[in-house]
């Protein structure tokens, strides 16, 4: 049961989506672009250039700056007097306490030393109790030295400036230089002194805070306005960018804010609505191949949604130009890519929703709209036969002549004759326009879409492509085989209205996978030995038919489009490889024993006039070469007999019940062939031969095959292999 998440479907559901939204999606962009409000705060809409020079004070700005600068004063400090005595005090009341626990009390006993610190252990917690002892031992005459110099280096660095986070510094490396050059007992000066000053420092200086205020103040003063200047013809705003107060007081300066649009998506909606039934009812009556299409509807809907964008981009190019610009719109690149994309019928029908779509871009202007109807109409039949590279060359500078001088004609009868002038100019730019874009974007969308159109076909035509390269040096007989084949389907298609490109170029491809085993290929061994002699049936039958699969892989990997690929899945349809399968039929004792299947090709038939001549033509000039190598003055009754008779094979065997062939068109294929076939396999004159070294005498002609090993010869060719003569044997084994 089909579902809408099957591929065609979803590309059809999205083929409609751009065609009823993105389309009027894109007609709505210059009213909506243009008149759009702008607020401070939201994003951008649109982009707005300057007029002129616009100056505006950004406050904020200003004040960061001011910010900035005060910051970058720094605190301005004062000596803290009493800090600075305070640092002498605790130092020498430290010393005093130690000197007041040693004095005899009331009673006159003298404190012990345990007494001492056990006294001593608060006043002085700074000291650990190894510096407590060693403070208690010091004797009255030492003690009095010891506080004497401790003082003396409080004093000294109580002189210094210390502010609020500068204590730690002076303390680590300030106080051990003062230390080491005062004389000091041993380890008192590290135990002691060290301890009792670390703990009395602090800052000596203080911050000044109306000082700093007026300070920074005045640094903030000295500091200018910040002004935002917009010089004329920048960008004020540019799209997409969050809108700040600024930016919206300089739009405001000019009245560059803008204001609500006017609804113009209804209208643009009923305009697609209309076209896509004309469209889509065209197409399902006179276009099935395209309404089919899930992928070239998509293809359409995205052509007409990038014109779309294009002709609203150009009616908001510089509006200052006046009309005369709307001939620069590139109408007939449309026509052109869809005529070279799809066919020239479906190049025609374009016309009308193009010139329905500049007719809503640009009302009030009939020369325009007459423009873009018979431009796009025009441009069909310069690019409806293209054959060559250089055709797309000469459609490019015939269509910018044409277009220059229909840009002038509308403009002098829909306007003035001073437009007449810049009209001109303008045509010719869209010659040049359309040129490129039909030249950049039609690789890409051929790519994109898997359409294969002339120009790539071209392409591919060139005998220095890797594939065609690389058949050429592994596989040389079959890329003789192939240029052959290639000359017999173009004549055969031209002949009854077929895609004559398309098939040659197939043809050209159809068997570049023998280049993965070409010695399995007689047309590939020149002389060598045959590698399926030591192979069973089964096994040989399974390396013939995978030419086709790995042909297919090769053609995904390199690319190719679809059509092309699609030949080399069917030149051999699901034909038998009859050769293997008669020699698994001899060899097997009951024929149920021998699967049919097995030796069938595991392609499919052919379901195209052109995929259906590829797969005739293959075996036809095959087997016809086959019997060219046993009998060289084969007549033309010879190759019509094999022809006709591989043609019958391959439609009893059901591979044409596919394909659109008439048996009108069949025979007038078949007449082709043989017309090919005569000139190439054409009677040839029996050159005497030298004298031989050791027989001394010449050799004659081969004598003719018989008719069974010829007809075996043809059956072996058409269905892909069999072995090939064995040096030294009188017997002409069948080939493939």
């Amino acid at each position: 049961m089909a579902t809408w998440t099957q591929p065609w479907r979803l590309q059809r559901l999205l083929a409609l989506l751009l065609a009823l939204v993105g389309v009027p999606a894109a007609m709505g962009v210059g009213a909506f672009v243009q008149d759009q409000p702008i607020r401070a705060g939201e994003r951008a809409p649109r982009t707005v250039i300057a007029p002129d020079l616009l100056r505006v004070v950004d406050g904020e700005a200003t004040q960061q700056a001011r910010r900035e600068a005060a910051e970058e004063i720094p605190p301005v400090l004062v000596d803290d007097g009493g800090a600075k005595a305070a640092i002498v005090r605790d130092v020498r009341d430290a010393f005093a306490a130690a000197a007041d626990a040693r004095r005899a009390g009331p009673d006159g006993q003298v404190p012990t030393p345990a007494e001492q610190i056990i006294a001593l252990d608060e006043p002085l917690s700074m000291l650990g109790p190894q510096g407590l002892r060693l403070l208690v031992a010091l004797g009255d005459a030492q003690l009095q030295q010891v506080s004497t110099e401790a003082v003396a280096v409080a004093q000294q660095l109580a002189r210094l400036r210390i502010p609020e986070d500068g204590v730690p510094a002076v303390a680590d490396r300030q106080l051990p230089a003062e230390l080491a050059v005062h004389a000091l007992p041993p380890d008192v000066a590290e135990l002691v002194v060290e301890p009792v000053v670390r703990a009395a420092l602090r800052p000596t200086v203080r911050v000044d805070q109306a000082a700093t205020d007026a300070a920074r103040r005045h640094a903030a003063g000295e500091v200018a306005e910040v002004v935002r200047s917009y010089p004329r013809g920048t960008a004020i705003v540019s799209a997409g960018e969050v809108v700040d107060e600024i930016q919206f007081a300089a739009l405001r300066q000019r009245g560059l804010q803008g204001s609500e649009p006017w609804p113009v998506l209804p209208r643009a909606f009923a305009l697609a609505v209309v076209l896509v039934v004309a469209v889509c009812a065209y197409l399902r009556v006179y276009r099935t191949r395209v309404w089919r299409s899930g992928g070239r509807l998509l293809l359409l809907s995205c052509l007409f949604l990038l014109f779309a964008l294009v002709v609203e981009a150009v009616t908001m190019l510089a509006p200052n130009w006046g009309s005369s610009r709307l001939y620069v719109i590139p109408a007939g690149a449309v026509a052109m890519l869809a005529t070279i994309l799809l066919d020239p019928p479906v190049g025609v029908l374009v016309t009308i929703p193009v010139t329905a779509l500049v007719a809503f871009s640009a009302p009030g202007e009939p020369g325009v709209v007459a423009f873009a109807a018979v431009a796009s109409l025009i441009s069909v039949p310069f690019v409806s036969r293209l054959s060559a590279r250089g055709d797309l060359r000469r459609a490019a500078w015939q269509s910018t002549l044409c277009y220059g001088a229909l840009a002038a004609a509308f403009a002098g009868v829909f306007g003035d004759l001073d437009s007449v002038g810049l009209a001109l100019l303008a045509g010719l730019l869209n010659g040049i326009a359309t040129a490129v874009i039909v030249n950049g974007l039609l690789p890409f969308l051929e790519s994109l879409f898997g359409i294969a159109t002339a120009t790539s076909l071209l392409d591919l035509a060139d005998r220095n492509h890797p594939l065609l390269r690389e058949l050429e040096q592994k596989a040389l007989g079959s890329y003789n085989h192939s240029i052959t084949v290639s000359t017999m389907v173009e004549r055969a298609a031209r002949a009854i209205g077929a895609d004559a490109l398309l098939v040659s170029v197939a043809a050209l491809y159809h068997d570049i996978g023998k280049v993965r085993r070409p010695l399995f290929f007689v047309e590939n061994q020149f002389g060598d030995a045959n590698p399926h002699d030591d192979l069973e049936p089964r096994v040989s039958a399974v390396i013939i038919q995978e030419h086709v699969t790995d042909g297919i892989e090769m053609g995904r990997v390199f690319r190719l489009p679809p059509e092309v690929v699609d030949g080399i899945a069917t030149h051999h349809g699901t034909t038998l490889v009859s050769y293997f399968h008669r020699k698994a039929l001899d060899a097997a004792t009951r024929s149920d024993e021998v699967d049919e299947d097995h030796f069938r090709y595991k392609g499919r038939k052919p379901s195209t006039k052109e995929l259906a001549i590829l797969m005739l033509a293959d075996c036809c000039e095959s087997a016809s070469r086959a019997s060219a190598l046993e009998n060289r003055n084969l007549k033309r009754q010879d190759l019509e007999a094999i022809v006709r008779r591989l043609v019958a094979d391959r439609a009893e065997d059901g591979q044409l019940d596919e394909s659109a062939l008439t048996f009108r068109e069949l025979n007038t294929v078949i007449e082709s062939f043989i017309e090919t076939l005569v000139g190439v396999y054409h009677p040839r004159i029996g050159y005497p031969q030298p004298l031989g070294p050791a027989t001394g005498g010449s050799v004659g002609p081969l004598a003719p095959a018989q008719e069974t090993q010829l007809q075996e010869a043809a059956l072996g060719e058409a269905g892909g292999a069999a072995p090939r003569r064995r040096r030294g044997s009188a017997r002409a084994e069948p080939r493939r």
